[in-house]
């Protein structure tokens, strides 16, 4: 907790991230902390303020930074926030409380927050280091990105998850043949059921990208640079760039290094109130592993830096976990799940509709007497997912037949509104009824 005002000496708060969630932390703390009784230190290691991350892709579209800005470098001095860019935290002395920068500044803490996120999973497959081959991550990575593209034909994306489809969307935008490379049998195993991820699966091969399911990449080929791909099976793939986009791991080195308790398979432990092994450092965002659980989507991380603020400022909050609900624009498709999609049949009910033609899937998971909302995914069409969502989380009986709710007939009663539960923006975690409290006087049909 931060000192009180009796206190002399302000309390030193270290960030070490400078990501979309250590920004978010640095907000809520400025705006908690009314008596500013903190010092608050970021480092950032790269070059530039933070920025949204979430919508990446559209720098293909711009090729300006400045429009992915989430804040600028006034913001931080305006707040009294010193803040030091381009420099990364190499060694952390958790005895005598000082961290050490790859620039050489050495400062003294009181408390110490790792919001490192996490860098892209690279599998160790030969011919990896080629010219050619990319990650996708950062604005650099994106500029070394265009820059190979403009004399590129073809590319590959090792992986069919959230970030690789992004990446896939970047690539056909720079006019490219795409091909993505997933190793599982389906797209977004995580998020979609079979049927799901097959009509996904259509719409993108629909925009032009090839989709290759149950490849198992064994060697990127080439000499001076990146010539194809040699899959398990034997086949070949002839392209001439290759994006590498098949998972994170939690930047969790400088904790390792300075002894704090890890993961069996990485991850900085934290207990509900995001306390690592070390009574004065905690960690939020992709590289905290809370309850066994890594969350790699940026509301879990946003609400973990809420909690965390809210605490040193003297408040009493827990973070108990979040569910991996999101809704999201994959390569123009309209792609949300929520809650539970599968279950037992003698506990759940599913409802699907489908409509081939207009690339359309939805089903809705409802408990056996079909009095509930368990779950459900969207997949060409996700406009009911806010009320959706907020039906699930709210526990509330369905206000009338599930399969009206799924075809988006309205309520039972005739209501248009949202209900008060009903996530608005789910990046932000801002619900129906926190949107109408923040609108001084305006009337809710309005808001719509």
């Amino acid at each position: 907790m931060i000192a009180g005002p009796s206190h002399s000496r302000r309390t030193t708060v270290v960030v070490v991230g400078n990501g979309m969630v250590g920004h978010r932390f640095c907000e809520r703390l400025v705006e908690f902390d009314t008596q500013r009784q903190s010092r608050i230190v970021v480092f950032g290691e790269e070059p530039r303020p933070a920025y949204d991350r979430v919508r990446l892709s559209e720098y293909f579209r711009h090729r300006d930074p400045q429009q992915l800005a989430l804040t600028d470098a006034r913001w931080y001095a305006d707040h009294g926030i010193e803040l030091h860019l381009g420099d990364q935290v190499i060694d952390i002395d958790r005895f005598e409380r000082i961290i050490w920068s790859k620039r050489r500044v050495e400062m003294t803490y009181d408390v110490l927050v790792l919001a490192t996120g996490s860098s892209p999973f690279v599998p160790p497959t030969p011919g990896i280091d080629l010219p050619g081959v990319f990650v996708y991550r950062t604005i650099e990575d994106l500029e070394r990105i265009v820059s190979w593209g403009r004399s590129a034909r073809s590319a590959a994306v090792i992986g069919g998850g959230l970030l690789g489809l992004e990446a896939a969307k970047a690539a056909l935008d720079m006019g490219l043949e795409t091909h993505i490379i997933e190793y599982a049998p389906r797209l977004l195993p995580r998020q979609l059921d079979e049927r799901g991820a097959q009509t996904l699966k259509s719409r993108i091969e629909s925009l032009g990208a090839k989709v290759h399911l149950n490849a198992s990449t064994q060697q990127i080929l080439g000499e001076c640079s990146v010539a194809g791909l040699r899959f398990a099976d034997g086949s070949e793939l002839n392209v001439d760039m290759v994006i590498v986009s098949a998972g994170i791991r939690p930047r969790d080195e400088l904790a390792r290094y300075c002894g704090l308790d890890l993961g069996p398979r990485g991850g900085v432990i934290v207990n509900d109130a995001l306390l690592t092994s070390d009574p004065h450092i905690y960690a939020i965002g992709e590289v905290a592993l809370h309850r066994g659980m890594i969350y790699g989507l940026v509301a879990p991380g946003y609400e973990m830096a809420e909690v965390l603020a809210a605490n040193l400022t003297g408040h009493s909050r827990e973070f108990k976990g979040a569910d991996l609900s999101t809704k999201l624009k994959l390569m123009g498709i309209d792609v949300a799940s929520f809650g539970q999609y599968e279950a037992d049949a003698d506990v759940a009910t599913s409802f699907t509709f489908e409509d081939p033609v207009a690339g359309v899937y939805k089903k809705l998971l409802v408990t056996s007497d079909g009095k509930h909302l368990l779950g459900g995914m969207l997949v060409g069409d996700a406009s009911d997912f806010p009320r959706l969502l907020g039906l699930c989380r709210s526990g509330k009986p369905l206000p009338g037949p599930a399969a009206e709710l799924l075809l988006g007939k309205a309520a039972a009663d005739g209501g248009a509104d949202l209900d008060d539960a009903a996530l608005t923006c789910s990046c932000q975690n801002v619900t129906e009824a926190q949107l109408c409290e923040a609108s001084v006087g305006a009337p809710r049909a309005w808001l719509n």
